[in-house]
């Protein structure tokens, strides 16, 4: 995106004047800001006696001013009699300032080449590229809160994502706003309304009651961290606000602002609900495949299947939803490594006897082995994962969605520790059993095998299907059985 975006502009520039500079357009998300480069040199200095310490003369001789970030980054804001100009380029170094003045002439001759109004409330970012004669910038207006630029551009460049329509772009364009709001707070926070406050709490009230009262809400937050976040605002209502205040209100009207985008919000057809998918899905290829792991593990991947299509449904990821999520996967794998132990221990003890047979008690090792196995690998690659951010999360299923056969794969290889581990019971029953055999007689083996599944049925027809997972074989099974008794229960004799 970048690369294309230079070009462009880079061939309309250099045909007026190349030593102007190059002007790239980009978003106040995609700012180098978290993405530095860093290389901090430290020294030692002399300290004078109080009485001959003076205040740094740096930036005394400059039209620039110096304002810390809350988060600790230092910019600077210039006034300038069309707009205003941050940046977060070192001014106190000279060559770095001429590089921000020749950036502010490039800007200067195309807005009075092509006769651009710039609206009186705008501010430039400007943001010094590794080429000496090419920066990159953008433009916000304070008034209708919206990022813009000097020349034509597309969402695709910008990497903004698709729309559906004008007032869905000026959604966007309101989201990036606010992120440069929190990127620069600190010179113009005594500028800003407090109504914006007030706002935001009517906002994130109906949202705490939203997570209250909806399973399925497409609000951001939780409602515990909605009222967290509530007693902050609350402070600050009816205050002028400072830079520091500014800087959280800001980030929390970006984070409802890209809600908003992600959830069509103002639009014809809004997203109510998260589990509502807004664009169609393609067909899973290979349904042979989802047949056959559901065949093998006990049904388990189809309900992987169905939580992870839930948990990433249209490619967003609530980070509650994802903790809750992840957080029972490591809860079944744990178990299932657990419990593992004490069937390969009880397996190979049995094989000790005089009767035994390593071969039938091989399949319950190597079931229960390879559910340690996997459970071990699972745990390992996911420790710390059920508190990951959102941003993680959608990266970690994005990733992990296959074009072919979506979640599929994931799906397979979560069931893996839990249906192994069923199989290692089933094989080491039958090893029993079979042992048992050599001692009682094949009749006595025969009758407590059915004594056993006769268990199995009774416990299985007992917790009725309706309770838990649809989805699964055993729970399919079960409800068939069920109907196949109404029927016969309900056909009487004619009357």
């Amino acid at each position: 995106m970048n690369s294309n975006t230079q070009t462009r502009c880079g061939t309309h520039l250099s045909m007026n004047d190349s030593t102007t500079g190059i002007l790239r357009p980009i978003t106040s998300l995609a700012t180098a800001r978290y993405g530095k480069l860093l290389s901090i040199y430290s020294y030692h200095a002399v300290i004078p006696p109080a009485s001959l310490t003076a205040p740094s003369s740096l930036g005394i001789q400059t039209e620039w001013k110096s304002y810390p970030h809350p988060e600790g980054q230092l910019y600077f804001h210039r006034r300038l009699p069309n707009y205003d100009v941050v940046t977060e380029a070192n001014i106190h170094r000279q060559e770095t300032e001429d590089r921000v003045s020749g950036c502010l002439k490039s800007i200067d001759d195309r807005i009075l080449q092509q006769q651009i109004k710039v609206p009186p409330s705008s501010e430039l970012y400007i943001e010094l590229d590794e080429s000496p004669f090419a920066c990159a910038y953008y433009f916000v207006n304070h008034d209708t809160r919206r990022i813009f630029w000097l020349e034509q551009t597309s969402t695709e460049l910008l990497d903004m994502g698709t729309i559906v329509s004008d007032s869905h772009l000026d959604t966007a364009l309101q989201r990036l706003y606010w992120v440069h709001v929190e990127f620069f707070p600190m010179h113009m926070a005594a500028e800003v309304s407090p109504q914006v406050v007030d706002a935001l709490i009517g906002v994130m009230s109906h949202g705490a009651a939203d997570r209250l009262t909806s399973r399925s809400s497409t609000f951001p937050y939780t409602a515990e961290k909605c009222n967290q976040l509530l007693q902050l605002l609350s402070l600050q209502r009816g205050r002028t606000l400072d830079g520091h205040t500014l800087c959280f209100v800001a980030r929390l009207w970006g984070a409802i602002e890209n809600q908003r985008f992600m959830t069509y919000y103002g639009q014809e057809h809004a997203q109510l609900d998260r589990l509502q998918i807004m664009t169609p899905e393609e067909d899973m290829d290979h349904e042979w495949v989802k047949t056959i792991a559901n065949l093998a593990l006990w049904g388990i991947p189809d309900r992987y299947l169905l939580e992870l299509r839930d948990l990433f449904a249209n490619e967003q990821v609530f980070v509650d939803q994802w903790q809750v999520f992840m957080t029972g996967c490591i809860s079944e794998w744990h178990t299932a490594v657990v419990w593992a132990f004490p069937v390969i221990t009880a397996t190979i003890l049995s094989c000790l006897l005089s009767r035994a047979s390593v071969s039938s008690a091989l399949p319950s090792i190597l079931s229960a082995s390879g559910s340690l196995a996997t459970g071990s690998i699972l745990l390992l690659k996911h420790h710390g994962l059920e508190d990951a951010t959102a941003s993680f999360a959608a990266r970690y299923l994005r990733a992990a969605k296959s074009r072919s056969i979506g979640m599929l794969p994931s799906a397979i290889v979560f069931s893996l520790p839990k249906g192994l581990y069923l199989w290692s019971i089933v094989f080491m029953v039958a090893h029993f059993l079979l042992l048992a055999s050599h001692v009682v007689g094949g009749f006595a083996m025969f009758g407590g095998a059915c004594f056993l599944i006769l268990l199995v049925w009774a416990a299985l027809y007992v917790t009725s299907p309706d309770e838990y997972d649809q989805n699964s074989i055993l729970s399919k099974i079960l409800c068939r059985w069920h109907s196949i008794q109404g029927d016969s229960l309900g056909a009487g004799p004619p009357v």
